[in-house]
């Protein structure tokens, strides 16, 4: 068992949230991004896993805005909204439209500490704030948070039913289905459903998102939000294709989505060692491990970049996992051992998980 995990979705909002707050606390800016945890979006079985100077310098700042700011994975968003619900505001006087926004924050902040409880009755305190005020983008942009909140709670049937309601208020603004935020609800509406393993309508909702996706990149090829959307998309619809079987197809996905994120970002970033750790599940199904082996290492050179135990420990442990398929159990041992300690020392639940399950499986070994 080679793990997915990484949490694609976290890493984008840390990217784009505390930006849109730096530049400009009150225009309250959501690249919403929803997410699933790591526990429901990886496999727990091999069998079954799955111009130009410019640019560069925007990507440096960006990358040092978050690296600076956090130092650990927090809830992502992924809607793309971009509500500027009350203009510039006052900064003298707190009015009920910067109390609105600033209970929203909050709310935000609670769940990215995975205080979901106290999350939710921030939000629901916040939907009367917009209510009493008439705030319409106010009254949408909070219940698009809560199904972001239910999507990471894995309450995916109350998440779906609230971005419908998202989605049907955006209609009624005058946006069409072919506007990147509708396709945003609609690649969520589709991952969720393969969650919970309704494939089919999973494979549809796709198929029609990344059709109307591809002539949006066509005619925005700088749009870095439209870019963002088509990279997680098809990171998630190669999940989808990893639970079907087809490896070779969802191999591609995972490459193509990594090429699109690092136009987008760079190459370090926590997207990158996630979608490289996707392409290792791919390769192993494949029997393809020398590749397996280049893929991972460079996503632990990436994940040491960026200091990140959590990934540097589950990916230790899914080297050694493939050291073990290849019959190599002392390196396949001396490697999950590492990453037992890695997790040990960040008290990462994940890194000792995957490393726990990497020792049982050699000791299975060794037993035969």
């Amino acid at each position: 068992m080679v793990k997915y995990f990484g949490k694609l979705s976290q890493v984008l909002f840390r990217m784009h949230f505390m930006r849109s707050m730096v530049a400009n606390p009150n225009d309250y800016t959501i690249k919403a991004h929803s997410s699933c945890k790591s526990m429901v979006q990886r496999s727990r079985t091999l069998c079954s896993v799955y111009n130009h100077h410019q640019q560069q310098k925007q990507r440096h700042q960006k990358q040092s805005e978050r690296n600076s700011t956090y130092t650990h994975p927090g809830l992502v968003f992924t809607a793309a909204f971009s509500f500027n619900l009350f203009g510039g505001g006052d900064k003298e006087e707190e009015t009920p439209e910067t109390k609105l926004v600033n209970t929203i924050k909050r709310s935000i902040i609670c769940i990215q500490k995975q205080q979901y409880d106290k999350a939710e009755q921030m939000l629901h305190l916040a939907l009367r704030m917009a209510q009493d005020i008439q705030s319409a983008n106010g009254i949408t942009y909070v219940y698009d948070v809560m199904a972001n909140l239910a999507m990471e709670r894995e309450q995916f049937k109350k998440a779906e039913a609230l971005f419908v309601d998202v989605m049907k208020r955006l209609m009624a603004e005058g946006y069409t289905e072919d506007n990147v935020k509708i396709l945003h609800i609609s690649a969520k509406i589709a991952h969720m459903s393969q969650l919970q393993g309704d494939l089919v309508k999973s494979f549809q909702g796709f198929t029609w998102t990344l059709q109307r996706l591809a002539k949006l990149v066509k005619e925005l090829p700088e749009n870095s939000d439209v870019l963002e959307l088509y990279g997680l998309t098809k990171n998630w619809f190669g999940q989808l294709l990893m639970k079907q079987g087809k490896y070779e197809e969802a191999k591609n996905l995972f490459k193509e989505a990594l090429d699109i994120l690092i136009d987008v970002y760079g190459t370090l970033n926590d997207a990158s060692v996630t979608i490289l750790n996707n392409i290792s599940v791919a390769y192993v199904n494949l029997e393809k491990y020398a590749e397996a082996k280049e893929t991972l290492l460079r996503a632990l050179q990436i994940a040491k970049e960026l200091k990140d135990s959590a990934q540097e420990g589950v990916i230790q442990a899914n080297l050694g996992l493939v050291y073990l398929r290849e019959g190599l159990l002392s390196e396949a041992e001396k490697l999950c051992k590492l990453a037992w300690n890695i997790g040990q020392r960040n008290s990462n639940a994940d890194a000792i998980e995957q490393a726990e399950y990497c020792l049982n499986e050699i000791k299975s070994t060794t037993k035969v």
